[in-house]
């Protein structure tokens, strides 16, 4: 088990680090699943995340600012969204070399579903990379944490070169 987290300042460039490091890694024959979360936005304005999965692009949504689910700041959690994401990293469990997993934050630990399909990344035989929220402290974050063999802070200065730092851990 090769457990590797990214975690960094809101906006620094966190998904798209893992996004990249996805390519490379499939580009390399391996097999990679699991999510990655992005903003949604209209009119540029940011009205919600949703989660893509990396092997079918199929997406679910994470939050909006209307709904009815459970609510952190303005957003509204969709645990229909969040069980697509649990759904989709226990396929990748099953079925991939790598899998990825953006983000663990206090959004997505709103729904069991989505939270008990991240504590069987902690046991899995395999390669797994994880985005956590900056600030959040779980013990679930804190289990990641103590079974990993690198946390990596993403910041302005690191971002170009944290590609490479993935590549050189999980190849």
């Amino acid at each position: 088990m090769t457990i590797t987290i990214l975690t960094g300042a809101p906006g620094v460039g966190k998904s798209t680090a893992v996004i990249r490091a996805a390519r490379a890694l499939k580009d390399r024959g391996l097999n990679v699943g699991g999510i990655v979360s992005r903003e949604l936005r209209t009119n540029n304005i940011r009205v919600g995340f949703e989660f893509i999965d990396l092997n079918t692009n199929d997406t679910g949504v994470l939050a909006s600012i209307s709904g009815n689910g459970p609510k952190i700041g303005k957003y509204f959690v969709d645990l229909a969204g969040c069980r697509f994401a649990a759904e989709r990293l226990c396929r990748a469990l099953k079925n991939c070399d790598v899998i990825i997993c953006d983000e663990i934050g206090p959004m997505e630990l709103k729904s069991r579903e989505f939270t008990d399909s991240v504590k069987n990344l902690l046991v899995v035989d395999k390669k797994v990379i994880v985005v956590v929220h900056q600030k959040l402290q779980h013990p679930l974050i804190e289990q990641f944490k103590k079974k990993s063999i690198l946390i990596i802070n993403l910041d302005l200065e690191n971002r170009a070169k944290v590609n490479q730092i993935l590549l050189n851990r999980l190849l």
